[in-house]
Order: C-alpha cells, then sequence, then structure tokens
C-alpha cells in the first residue's frame, strides 16, 4: 500500500513539474478567416500568433488553455504540443514516438483507442495510413476517445493532443437543425465582428439583434448565450477531463469563477424571425433544449420568441422600433445559395442586396446606422457563367462593398465544402 501511495506521489509530481506547472504551445483550430477575430476575441488572455490559415499558436500553461477551451467562442479546437522530432524512415519515426512519457498525457484505463489524424507534406514518410499505424502500435488504450494530430512537413514530425474532443462548435445540447446548417464558431465570430462594427464609434453601446433567415437559429441562440453570460461549453464535455493532468477543483473554479470576457456591447434585443414555419418550430426545440430553458438570467438579457416573417416584409421603422432609442440594429443573415439549395441563388442575393439599401437608406431619419453581416458564395468566375452572388448583392448595396465603403470587410472563409464572403458593413 505504502509502494502504491509513493508511486501516485511520484506520478503527481511528474505531473506537476512535466505538464501542470510548465508552458507548453499550443495550436487553435479556427474557421477560415476569422484567426484576427478569435484573436481579439482573446485578447485580455495570452499572447498570440496567426501560423497560417486558420491557425493560431500560443504559449501558456495548461491551466490557461483550459479556459479558451471554456470560454472561446470562436475555435474549432484547442491542440496542445507533445513533441516534435526529425523522422526519415518509420525506425526513426517509432523510436522517437516509443520515448515520450505518454502516461502524462493519456491514461491507460482502456478499452478506447487514440484516434490518430496524419497529414504528410514533403517528406519521406509519406503514406499517412502507414504513420497512423505505427504509432497506435505505441500509444496505451485510453478509458476514453483521445484525438492526436501528426504532422509531417519536411522529414519533421509534429505532434499535439486534441483538449477538445468533439468540434467546439458543438455546444453540448440537443439540437435539432434545418438545410444547411451554420456551425456556430463562424456564426460567433461573425456576431463578434458585426457587434465591434456597430459600437466601434462611441466605443460602448447596445445591440439589437435581428436574424429575419434564422433557420436553426444559430445566431440568435448564440447571442442569447452571451446576452446572458453562458460559457459556450456549459453542458458539454471536454476531452482534457479525460486526461491525467486535469483537476476537477480547478476546473469548477474555471468555469464558476472566471468573469466572462469584456465585451463593449450588450444585446437588448434579439429578433428570431424566419419564412418557414418548419425553421421556427426547430428554432423553438434548440431554445428548450438548451441552457437557456434552465439556467437564471444573469440581469435582463432578451428572450428568443422566434416567429413566422418573411425577411423582405422589414420595414425600416419596425427595426427602428424593435431598437429603440438606445440601441443600434446588426442584421445577420445565412441565406440559401444554388449550389447548396435547390435555389435561384444569384437572383436571391440581388433582392436582399437591394432591400438592405432600402433599409439604410430609410433608417437615415431614425438616426440609427444599420451594421449587416452576410454570409455570400464566391462567384464563378468562369466565362460564361451566372453564379454571381455576391457580385449581384454588392451591385445593388454599394455600401457593402470594402472598395467603396471604409466601414465594410470581406473575409474569406469556407463552410461545408464551399468557398464563401463574409462580407461586415456599417450602411
Amino acid at each position: 500500500m505504502e509502494e502504491l501511495y509513493q508511486e501516485n506521489r511520484a506520478f503527481e509530481k511528474r505531473l506537476k513539474r512535466q505538464v501542470i506547472g510548465k508552458p507548453h504551445r499550443f495550436l487553435a483550430v479556427v474557421p477560415l478567416g476569422f484567426e484576427q477575430t478569435f484573436v481579439r476575441e482573446m485578447q485580455n488572455s495570452v499572447t498570440f500568433h496567426v501560423v497560417g490559415d486558420g491557425k493560431v499558436e500560443f504559449t501558456a500553461k495548461l491551466v490557461d488553455a483550459w479556459k479558451i477551451v471554456a470560454y472561446c467562442r470562436i475555435a474549432n479546437r484547442i491542440l496542445m504540443h507533445i513533441a516534435d522530432f526529425k523522422a526519415e524512415n518509420f525506425r526513426d519515426l517509432e523510436k522517437k514516438a516509443n520515448e515520450i512519457p505518454w502516461e502524462l498525457f493519456l491514461d491507460n484505463k482502456g478499452p478506447a483507442r487514440v484516434d490518430i489524424h496524419v497529414s504528410c507534406k514533403h517528406s519521406r514518410l509519406y503514406h499517412s495510413d502507414a504513420v497512423a499505424e505505427r504509432i497506435d502500435k505505441i500509444l496505451p488504450a485510453s478509458s476514453t476517445p483521445q484525438s492526436l494530430f501528426v504532422s509531417l512537413v519536411d522529414d519533421r514530425c509534429t505532434l499535439w493532443l486534441d483538449l477538445a474532443g468533439e468540434e467546439l462548435y458543438k455546444r453540448g445540447h440537443e439540437r435539432f437543425v434545418n438545410d444547411a446548417p451554420l456551425k456556430e464558431t463562424i456564426a460567433a465570430a461573425m456576431l463578434f465582428e458585426a457587434t465591434r462594427m456597430a459600437v466601434a464609434p462611441a466605443q460602448s453601446g447596445a445591440i439589437t439583434l435581428i436574424d429575419p433567415m434564422a433557420g436553426s437559429g444559430t445566431f440568435s441562440l448564440e447571442a442569447a448565450y452571451q446576452a446572458n453570460d453562458l460559457i459556450p461549453g456549459l453542458c458539454r464535455d471536454f476531452a482534457l477531463k479525460h486526461q491525467p493532468a486535469f483537476k476537477e477543483t480547478t476546473w469548477k473554479f474555471i468555469t464558476s469563477h472566471e468573469p466572462p470576457a469584456s465585451r463593449l456591447f450588450q444585446f437588448v434585443n434579439i429578433v428570431t424571425s424566419d419564412i418557414s414555419g418548419k425553421a421556427v418550430e426547430i428554432i423553438r426545440h434548440n431554445v428548450e433544449c438548451s441552457p437557456l430553458a434552465t439556467v437564471a438570467p444573469s440581469g435582463p438579457a432578451p428572450v428568443l420568441d422566434p416567429q413566422i416573417r418573411d425577411f423582405f416584409s422589414y420595414t425600416a421603422a419596425e427595426i427602428a422600433d424593435a431598437a429603440s432609442s438606445s440601441s443600434q440594429p446588426v442584421i445577420l443573415l445565412n441565406p440559401p445559395y444554388g449550389k447548396r439549395l435547390d435555389f435561384d441563388a444569384p437572383r436571391l442575393y440581388t433582392h436582399i442586396g437591394r432591400r438592405l439599401a432600402e433599409l439604410a437608406r430609410d433608417l437615415a431619419p431614425f438616426n440609427k446606422a444599420l451594421t449587416v453581416a452576410i454570409l455570400a458564395p464566391k462567384d464563378d468566375t468562369r466565362p460564361g457563367s451566372r453564379y454571381t452572388c455576391t457580385a449581384n448583392l454588392l451591385r445593388e448595396c454599394p455600401a457593402l462593398d470594402p472598395d467603396k465603403n471604409t466601414e465594410a470587410k470581406s473575409i474569406a472563409t469556407s463552410h461545408g465544402g464551399f468557398a464563401l464572403n463574409a462580407i461586415i458593413a456599417r450602411i
């Protein structure tokens, strides 16, 4: 018994010295184009460096990475650097991988195998399945599924352990989806950029969110989470909770005592609607199954009450009334587009652009500046193509065009395999 106690004590000391007590490299995987958005979201945390498309590195202690996992709304994954080494052949790979103290990062309680993701570029070891097979033989079986990301670039092997488990856009509660749903992380990133632009002139302010093509309600749900100061991972599990260094008391302190990230605005109203009755029912279900239905709001917070309504029926007077005298209106749109659904998307984007221009003009007498965030598929530039959603949108509403409006930006991103433009502008 004494021997077992001493072994456990020695192991805890190793954990504190090699894993918990010292800084590590981490990699945040974020939606393409929103790297700087993630950095701004986490601005009071640690120092970040954008290292590639959708990739942001930072150095921090493990507990600081746990805080980011718990509170970040934009990242899809947070990966912890385990090791890197030269590997020109399988013998080098197996030898170096076998030297890693895996017991400090993965438990050995079985029966779940580690899910190994391998990418190879400019390396002698170019067969990803063979690399995964060699590493898999070395790793202990974990009590719960874990993910290891292996990158071989120019014969340099780098290993990253996932702290999230399921991608972070999965907020942990049951969610019904409509056709082609938007990931919560992209919705949160667009919401961040739009609200930041809406309040920029005064550096503070109240926001009325208008989500008139709500679909599954992703924009509205993300806004309501923020309005109620609910952390995005409130009701979900994380891979980090099943790794040897995890401390339940530390995690509880982080998630119950850490203040929410400071923001320059507050949501005072959320107007949610869709032309489809099915979509409205889906949104109501998603609200009822989320923490919004069970957790008491901290202070006055808007309540989601989705309605059947056509976006084109909204008037400037109604928007001004919803925004009242103290808040600025922000419209977020994720319209259907042709290759995703059987729909004449270019024509729809033409009508949307025209309507947004009309609303911006008609809001001027109410002293309201309309901020818009909209996803539009990149245009097909091949000769003869008529798939020109972005061009049609900008033609009808030039204020959305960054070339014609200094308070407009276009972020090249992707979702579901489609290349998109996330356009955010004060019009």
